[in-house]
């Protein structure tokens, strides 16, 4: 069944006639044209996922590369002039966004997350682009970067993909890129420090959905209880604020404390690091009783994988700032490069299932992916499923997780999600 799915999502996503329908929607292509959807989605498929293309002029490479005929190259003028359409952007956009939402009939899962329907982890990467692009996406280090892109990711723990993404400038705010409160409906959403923002947390908190957010060094709010990590009461921590609280006062290495700022009242954890010699804390609101500190710590580990995501992003799928004062070419090629990820991403795993380790797929994938890509571009049917067939054996033998020494087993997201996901299968509560 794995080979016929992936087929299917292949054909569903990459079909001559599906792209051509949503190039009309999207004003992208709206007459016959030598630069078809379909030939076109797919150079930009094989360039960005397959090889280092530092130019557009690359792209243009890949595309004429897979052409059988002659006659059917096209010069590098016509080629950039597609790329360069305000519509091309949003031609992209929607194809990442079909990609992400179609379902095949093998969802990879990496583990139970006992009593949470989802989590998601939120962040954001950012790069620079051309500086003739100042204006449209200013970039928050002026000297060094003057114009830069931001893309917002959020990510499903479970299945290993994207869920949604949105490009901004690198000077908008993390926070109104988090996702609508209501969707985190028994739900846990993870994110570093940029993302504090307690008038949200209090909604996420009215849908009953979870949060843990890494705290920023600048959070001082007033003490209201706090527990040491083997659940002994502090009671002079009592009244205190957070900086007052300091190793002078309690020399316990976990403090799990009911804390207040302003009108809102939160959990926050705080671990004392000797090695380095300072503080490190989150906020949450995952109820004492179910989670206690070491398990939330550990629960905070997951938040890399939306790290190692951004890692295989840019490596392995060349999201990087083209040189070109277009913004239409600059934004659209950022959408080409996640459809990539994620196409390559649902692939292997449809292919792999369990046991896949995704950025030896990412690094493999001009072994397996670029043949795959040229059978697509040539509709060479019997072909895809041959190839198929041919990656799911090669990823089986060279893109499988490498089984890790006992003393660091707990490091690995399988190791974490064993370790806090299995006590955790009862209902929760919030804890205000």
């Amino acid at each position: 069944m794995t080979i016929i799915d992936a087929n299917h999502y292949l054909e569903q996503l990459l079909s001559p006639a599906e792209l051509d329908r949503i190039a009309r929607d999207c004003q992208f292509c709206l007459r016959k044209r030598a630069i078809t959807p379909a030939m076109l989605v797919t150079a930009l498929l094989r360039a960005l996922g397959c090889d280092q293309v530092d130019g557009i002029a690359g792209l243009h490479h890949h595309f004429n590369a897979l052409q059988l005929v002659d006659a059917h190259q096209v010069s590098y003028k016509p080629f950039h002039n597609q790329l360069r359409k305000a519509s091309f952007a949003l031609f992209m956009k929607a194809l990442v966004e079909r990609a992400i939402a179609l379902r095949i009939g093998q969802q990879m899962k990496t583990a139970s997350l006992g009593a949470f329907k989802q989590v998601l982890l939120q962040d954001g990467t950012s790069f620079a682009v051309h500086k003739s692009l100042a204006e449209v996406f200013p970039g928050r280090f002026k000297t060094i970067s003057p114009a830069a892109i931001e893309c917002h990711m959020l990510m499903s723990l479970l299945e290993q993909r994207p869920v949604c993404m949105q490009v901004s400038a690198d000077t908008a705010s993390e926070r109104q890129f988090l996702p609508e409160p209501e969707r985190l409906n028994n739900s846990l959403l993870l994110a570093d420090a940029g993302y504090i923002d307690m008038a949200y947390f209090a909604k996420v908190n009215e849908a009953d959905g979870f949060y843990l957010v890494r705290g920023s060094k600048s959070l001082n709010p007033k003490i209201i209880r706090a527990w040491r990590g083997d659940e002994r009461e502090v009671p002079k921590l009592a009244g205190l604020s957070l900086k007052d609280a300091g190793r002078r006062h309690c020399r316990a290495e976990v403090l799990d404390m009911v804390v207040k700022s302003g009108k809102f009242e939160y959990r926050l954890i705080r671990r004392w690091f000797a090695e380095e010699k300072r503080f490190c804390i989150w906020m949450t609101n995952l109820p004492r009783e179910a989670w206690p500190a070491e398990r939330v710590m550990s629960l905070y580990r997951c938040r890399w994988q939306v790290e190692l995501l951004f890692k295989e992003w840019k490596s392995h799928n060349r999201l990087k700032g083209f040189v070109t004062g277009q913004k239409a070419i600059a934004e659209g090629l950022v959408w080409a490069s996640l459809l990539s990820l994620v196409m390559k991403r649902r692939v292997a795993q449809t292919l792999m299932g369990d046991g896949l380790s995704t950025l030896k797929a990412a690094k493999n994938s001009g072994t397996w992916w670029f043949p795959l890509l040229e059978a697509v571009a040539h509709r060479a049917l019997e072909e895809i499923r041959e190839r198929l067939e041919w990656a799911a054996v090669y990823l089986a033998k060279n893109a499988r997780r490498t089984k890790q020494r006992k003393s660091i087993q707990n490091r690995t997201l399988e190791g974490i999600s064993n370790e806090v996901f299995s006590s955790c299968t009862g209902s929760l509560a919030t804890t205000n």
